[in-house]
């Protein structure tokens, strides 16, 4: 590859606006700078997140590889998982020790690579940092002065790792058998229930700040601390996690998923309502925030030449499948997600007003952005078609598995929730093509066939479709076995 001068690569600029789905950015009159941003630069309105939460999408856009084939990540973390892994998976390995991302390719290339994370799970000790020169983990400061000495019980949990948990679920098991089982059920639901408040109480569920602000001053203080490297092309990455789950709704509403999964609890039309609506004020605030960076970033000179990305690592169910949040089935609600890209010269974008409807996947991204820090084009264009693909390689939250496997031995609440997400926990996966999709479950559930048209997926065609199924399940299959990394 022929040397190039630091000045003639563009800064690189990723907004990973987690958990945010397509149908509730583009033409959403509450994220009017992401709209600006679309009409401006290339939208992508098919863009297909690899996976269905966030360690297993970030793994698989970073390194350029479809989730399954990276053991880190698709590790299952519910079923014979819970005893090897850290309490809340803040220190749990989701890439190998020794992995080329984007972040270590742009560093070959002459770019200083800096991380602004609100993810716990996108952090310095996951290795989803990997290749990133600097990393702020700023989730660990957003809601330190909420917690107080709750925080410090939390940091010592953490440190104690999986066996700490260990004996405290054990223990919880002892002290549950001198309930009769007829009292254990309510006990246990009460206590599951006191339990979410708890955690609303105490976090910035109530807020529509999670991390943004922060986020936006810690980008602010790093660009003026940094001014002496301005030679050197920059790559920031920056995630905000407003949009995630936890949503300042009326108190009264109960935001575990898991009692609706289960059936325990009705998932009525006015709860889904109500998380709905609070999530689009998190758009409308979390979209508020990025027209105050991309402002602060034009003030400094990092965008007077710059590739801007738009995009979100899964989206999120308000019912729709009778689901709620992400890590599930990849239905439209939680595999397709913005992707906008934006060319930035002079602190102005360029006008492209590009519209791309073809299915794209974001684990193509890495491949795509080399073309641009090589100067082959100035946009995304058409390097982010291939395979598309949505792999749901089994449920996040499996830190409770150890104390349900027991507890469901004497209560009907505890199984009823341990089938949920024995259920859930199923493997699936979402494969394109000929604008058609169609959701393979492995043998454990009967396939769906949708059309790309169809954006709600009401309408299963797969009994039309069956030379179809097999032939896109063969490729699938196919892709999987002789896949290499799509480097950069």
């Amino acid at each position: 590859m022929k040397a190039m001068s630091y000045r003639n690569r563009p800064n690189v600029i990723m907004f990973m606006l987690d958990t945010l789905r397509a149908s509730d950015t583009y033409q959403n009159d509450r994220a009017e700078n992401l709209n600006r941003m679309a009409k401006a630069g290339i939208s992508y309105t098919n863009a297909v997140s690899p996976g269905t939460w966030t360690a297993t999408s970030h793994a698989s856009m970073f390194a350029g590889k479809p989730v399954s084939s990276i053991p880190e990540a698709s590790k299952d973390l519910f079923i014979n998982g819970t005893k090897k892994i850290d309490p809340w998976f803040v220190k749990t390995k989701f890439l190998p020790d020794q992995i080329n991302t984007i972040a270590s390719r742009l560093t070959e290339r002459g770019y200083t690579t800096t991380l602004f994370s609100n993810n716990p799970f996108l952090n310095s000790m996951t290795n989803l940092s990997a290749g990133f020169g600097i990393t702020y983990d700023l989730w660990k400061e957003t809601n330190a002065p909420q917690k107080g000495k709750l925080a410090e019980k939390a940091s010592s949990l953490l440190q104690g790792g999986s066996s700490t948990r260990m004996r405290m679920m054990d223990i919880s098991y002892s002290v549950s058998r001198i309930f009769p089982e007829r009292l254990l059920d309510k006990i246990y639901l009460d206590l599951r229930i006191k339990l979410d408040r708890g955690v609303a109480e105490r976090d910035s569920t109530y807020r529509l700040d999670r991390g943004a602000r922060s986020a936006n001053a810690a980008i602010k203080g790093h660009m003026e601390r940094s001014k002496q490297f301005d030679i050197m092309p920059k790559f920031y990455f920056i995630n905000y996690i407003e949009a995630h789950e936890n949503y300042p709704v009326s108190r009264d509403i109960i935001q575990d998923k898991w009692l609706y999964m289960s059936g325990i609890l009705e998932l009525d039309d006015r709860t889904k309502k109500e998380l709905h609506k609070a999530y689009l004020r998190r758009i409308g605030y979390l979209d508020r925030m990025v027209g105050k960076a991309l402002a602060s970033m034009r003030e400094s000179g990092i965008l007077d030449d710059a590739l801007v990305v738009f995009l979100s690592d899964h989206g999120q169910f308000f019912g729709e499948h009778s689901l709620l949040y992400h890590s599930l089935t990849p239905y439209n609600e939680v595999s397709n997600v913005p992707l906008i890209s934006v060319r930035f010269k002079n602190g102005k974008p360029l006008k492209e007003g590009k519209v791309v409807e073809e299915p794209v996947s974001l684990g193509r991204i890495g491949n795509a952005i080399g073309k641009v820090v090589d100067n082959s084009y100035q946009n995304l264009n058409g390097h982010m078609f291939g395979d598309v693909y949505s792999e749901h390689t089994g449920i996040s939250e499996g830190w409770d598995e150890y104390l349900l496997s027991k507890l469901r031995r004497r209560s009907s609440i505890a199984d009823m929730i341990y089938r949920a997400k024995l259920r859930s926990n199923s493997k699936a996966v979402a494969i394109y093509g000929n604008k058609l999709k169609l959701i393979h479950f492995y043998g454990k559930g009967k396939d769906e066939m949708y059309t790309i048209e169809d954006r709600n997926e009401e309408w299963n065609i797969i009994r039309a479709h069956r030379t179809e199924q097999k032939e896109m399940i063969r490729r699938y299959a196919k892709y999987l076995s002789s896949h290499t990394s799509l480097s950069i």
